[in-house]
């Protein structure tokens, strides 16, 4: 039950900040960082996939209501969950095909590289589905690299805040 309970705050812990603090934010003017991919990211290995990319799909659905985003979000969620465990193998290898892993208690570079990649692959995919027009591929690709980088940034801070501290 314990775990459930972490889930489901990281859930809604995750989603109240990303709605009532980052959306808020309008850095330069466009980024608004999206920290709320870092319940994919933190979500456990052992639990079902079927049930996780339901449960992402759902996570998407609720910040496309908020955000007006048209199922953007739900997509690059999506995507991010199915191909997390393909991340999770380049990042973290044999470690992860053995399942001896937690992220937040792995080192600081495969933390930052498991989340550079799948951040910016959910935002491309976002803002793909959101910009959608041939004709304005660098506003695609500089919102990517821009909020892609607040992203990560704020996500590193965030989970150097709650990572474990070694003795």
């Amino acid at each position: 039950m314990n775990d459930f309970l972490k889930i489901a705050f990281r859930f809604i812990g995750l989603l109240f900040v990303q709605i009532f603090v980052m959306d808020q934010i309008n850095f330069l003017g466009f980024i608004n960082p999206m920290i709320y991919v870092l319940f994919i990211f933190l979500y456990p290995f052992e639990n079902n996939r079927l049930a996780f990319l339901l449960i992402s799909f759902g996570y998407g659905l609720i910040m496309d209501t908020f955000q007006d985003t048209g199922g953007a979000h739900a997509a690059a969620c999506v995507t991010l969950t199915f191909f997390r465990p393909y991340l999770l193998k380049l990042v973290y290898g044999e470690s992860y095909l053995m399942k001896n892993i937690k992220v937040l208690t792995t080192s600081l570079d495969r933390i930052f590289l498991f989340l550079v990649i799948g951040i910016f692959l959910h935002h491309l995919v976002f803002y793909g589905l959101v910009i959608f027009n041939a004709s304005q591929i660098w506003e695609w690709l500089k919102m990517t690299f821009a909020v892609g980088t607040a992203s990560v940034i704020l996500g590193m801070v965030l989970l150097l805040i709650i990572k474990p501290k070694r003795s």
